[in-house]
């Protein structure tokens, strides 16, 4: 079956970052594992028979690895804060990914052997954050959101129109019977799959026999799932026949068998051309959201751009010439 996450993007944001840092994690739940044993005062993270790694040597050459990235995320933040006002509801948004920040920590938590708490604090102190301050760190996630946003609202049709043409959008719906063996139904199954195909040959919406045959989550929603492109993680069988069909358009049976589930899917092509997704965004805001994640996923450059954009309303002054070469080098970058 496929797996439907139905998610705002900056939620899939906070878990990038929850797995981007899960190398200081390491480092933090290891400086530990030689209790007792320490070098001139310097805790030993690996000790060998004629070497020691003491936690302050591997912290050091991380810091020589990550440490312009890390300078260039709190920069970053630094002008997102800055650049985008405090209002009422980006304080609501921000609860929303406090939320979703303490769930994704409850499931990465458990990998490392620390609380939700412990993973949240060492994720936050990369950002420049203790923990006392994740309402700020969401605030700044909910300004982010918002900064993204209105940069590809200003200049969406370049922006889309690159990301359609390589990635072909479109949004889908699907009906998924539960198959045992894809290749011989039983008498049940293929009652179901005979009751699909006839009420939709009576006249009965796809939606309508969605909700009232599909074993699939998206059942209650009429079997939608939303938009999807070429980079969707669906099952190839099922998504070489979802790009395949122009508006409006049926597939024949998908027969679909992995270790997750077995079956056939009926899908249905919903908006495929760029007038046609255009027009939808501004009726489903969850489309939109869902859209511009995927252009700001595309378009690799886009916070350098939105930062820089923002940079040039902002009084900046750089400790140092070093320091304002690496940040105009890494906004400069093609990354």
């Amino acid at each position: 079956m496929i797996d439907i996450i139905k998610k705002q993007w900056f939620v899939i944001l906070i878990a990038l970052i929850f797995i981007g840092f899960s190398i200081f994690c390491i480092y933090d739940t290891n400086k530990g594992k030689l209790p007792g044993k320490s070098v001139d005062g310097k805790d030993v993270v690996v000790s060998l028979e004629k070497e020691n790694i003491t936690a302050d040597e591997l912290y050091d050459e991380m810091y020589k690895t990550y440490g312009d990235s890390v300078l260039m995320n709190q920069f970053n933040n630094a002008v997102i804060d800055e650049a985008v006002k405090t209002t009422d509801e980006l304080k609501e948004t921000a609860k929303q990914i406090r939320t979703n920040v303490e769930t994704n920590a409850q499931n990465y938590a458990s990998s490392y052997q620390m609380s939700s708490e412990e993973y949240i604090t060492t994720m936050l102190k990369q950002q420049g954050y203790e923990y006392e301050q994740l309402d700020d760190f969401c605030l700044l996630a909910a300004k982010m959101q918002k900064m993204q946003n209105d940069y590809i609202d200003k200049n969406f049709d370049s922006l889309f129109d690159d990301y359609y043409k390589e990635k072909q959008p479109r949004t889908v719906s699907h009906i998924l019977i539960k198959v045992a063996d894809v290749n011989n139904p039983t008498e049940e199954e293929q009652k179901q799959i005979d009751a699909v195909n006839k009420e939709l040959k009576e006249g009965k919406s796809f939606e309508e026999v969605a909700k009232k045959y599909s074993a699939d989550g998206s059942a209650e929603n009429g079997g939608s799932l939303g938009l999807m492109d070429k980079d969707t993680q669906y099952v190839e069988s099922f998504k070489k026949a979802a790009l395949g069909l122009k508006s409006n358009e049926t597939s024949e049976w998908v027969k679909e068998s992995n270790e997750n589930y077995s079956g056939w899917h009926l899908i249905k092509a919903g908006k495929t051309t760029k007038e046609e997704i255009k027009e939808e965004i501004n009726k489903n805001k969850d489309l939109k959201d869902q859209l511009y994640y995927n252009i700001a996923n595309y378009h690799t450059d886009i916070t350098n751009k939105m930062i820089k954009e923002a940079m040039e309303n902002l009084d900046i002054k750089y400790s140092s010439d070093d320091i304002k070469k690496m940040i105009d080098e890494s906004l400069n970058s093609e990354n």
